[in-house]
């Protein structure tokens, strides 16, 4: 019964690490080949994504570039200049 007991601890223990080697190494696999957008670079990487259910569709830029007239990659995300802290308003300890 403890033989039983052990294989199945490994076992729940043993899938879930395999397939975090097994992504990992697909991961990179794919950033190597610059694949994301196409199709898995080997089986490796097609086993990986049939496992995360990845499917690439919609992403077919190339890393840092960006549709014309939209000013450049992450132009939308840069925050405005924040107005001057009020002068007569106080803020941490002791502030009341």
């Amino acid at each position: 019964m403890i033989i039983l007991l052990t294989l199945i601890a490994t076992v729940i223990t043993g899938v879930p690490l395999a397939a975090v080697v097994l992504v990992t190494l697909a991961s990179k696999r794919e950033d190597t080949a610059r694949s994301i957008a196409g199709g898995a670079p080997g089986p490796l990487a097609r086993a990986a994504r049939r496992l995360l259910a990845f499917h690439a569709t919609g992403i077919g830029l190339a890393g840092g570039t960006a549709p014309a007239g939209s000013g450049g990659p992450g132009r939308a995300a840069v925050p405005q200049a924040l107005p001057p802290f009020p002068a007569g308003l106080r803020c941490g300890p002791g502030a009341s």
